[in-house]
């Protein structure tokens, strides 16, 4: 019943996300550079990463969350950013909730390779002409941002990098052969976030979240099940529970 239920679950929370999605058009010019558009309404923070802002990382290569920070201004789960490209293909991925999913653009049917990894891909023709673009080491930007978009993106950057929670779990079985755990922190996705089996036999993950209250289920070799080591639990509307986490 437990599995039903999740799976019903998992089903009906990704059909209603893939009509939401479908509705949103892929990257495209506007006033100021080309448009980038994703659907999260489970997240708290949304990101753009790509190879024209060094896959929103430093220059060790450390992802940064303040880097091609989307605003969702009207609440409505839809992230968007403006960046000024110059003519050239670039490619790109959403990163969620401070690198917790990289997601491809399902708006965008282009992808490329890059270090063995599939990624959207924009080509911006030779016919556009912005403003000209400066590299500031981690970022791509231009000299003037558009109106109150840095005070957006400074407020934003400053409740990531201070909001931002380590939190683990763990999972005890030994005749489980995978573990993944899926929730309202990765639109319940099942094939994402995969435990690792320490030497110990003991199944671990750890994630970085924002405060809030979260539902999750481990997903063990197929089979969705509760946290056994959490008695917080909330009833889903199709019969079984949740585990429920609160980062404080």
């Amino acid at each position: 019943m437990v599995l039903l239920a999740a799976v019903v679950l998992s089903s009906c929370t990704t059909s209603i996300l893939d009509v939401v999605k479908d509705r949103l058009p892929p990257p495209h010019e506007v006033e100021g550079g080309y448009k980038f558009s994703y659907f999260a309404p489970s997240s708290r923070y949304v990101t753009l990463a790509g190879n024209f802002n060094n896959w929103g990382g430093t220059l060790v290569g450390r992802y940064d969350p303040t880097i091609g920070i989307m605003t969702d201004e009207d609440g409505d789960g839809v992230w968007v950013i403006v960046v000024p490209l110059p003519s050239g293909r670039y490619q790109y991925k959403f990163v969620l909730d401070g690198g917790v999913v990289w997601e491809l653009d399902p708006n965008n049917p282009d992808t490329d390779f890059e270090g063995g990894f599939e990624n959207s891909l924009v080509i911006v023709p030779q016919n556009i002409q912005y403003e000209p673009a400066i590299i500031t080491g981690t970022m791509i930007g231009t000299t003037d941002d558009l109106p109150g978009e840095r005070a957006k993106r400074d407020e934003a950057a400053e409740a990531a990098a201070q909001e931002m929670v380590e939190v683990s779990f763990e999972y005890e079985n030994d005749s489980a052969g995978e573990v993944y755990i899926a929730g309202t922190f990765n639109d319940w996705d099942p094939s994402v976030l995969r435990f690792e089996k320490g030497d110990d036999g003991i199944f671990r993950v750890t994630l970085e979240l924002a405060p809030g209250k979260y539902e999750y289920k481990f997903v063990v070799d197929g089979t969705w099940v509760e946290d056994p080591a959490n008695p917080d639990t909330m009833d889903d509307p199709y019969g079984g529970k949740n585990s429920v986490l609160t980062v404080e």
